[in-house]
């Protein structure tokens, strides 16, 4: 379970369940919230987005959580309900073959 941050005109987050690393160095142009699967199995994505990405100003932001600052995303995520809520349900399903 993942919360990532990418910084456009504004600070965009995303949850979800990945086991696709993000950019290297800390910098990328968009993050995949997908788990993928062997060949054939087909990829899932449980989270808000499949790919988070840094919105234009003229660009729908939802679900995508849009923020100020860094500590206001940091406070999302480990002072808020709705974030830990999530965390709960998305770490209970399982994939099965």
């Amino acid at each position: 379970m993942v919360f990532r941050v990418l910084h456009g005109y504004r600070f965009f987050g995303s949850y979800g369940i990945t086991n696709v690393v993000g950019g290297a160095d800390g910098k990328a142009c968009a993050l995949q919230n997908i788990v993928r699967r062997p060949e054939g199995k087909g990829d899932v994505s449980f989270g808000d987005l499949t790919t988070l990405k840094a919105f234009a100003t003229d660009e729908k932001v939802a679900p995508a959580k849009p923020f100020d600052t860094l500590d206001q995303a940091a406070k999302y995520v480990n002072e808020g309900s709705e974030f830990a809520n999530v965390q709960r349900m998305l770490m209970s399903l399982k994939i099965k073959s």
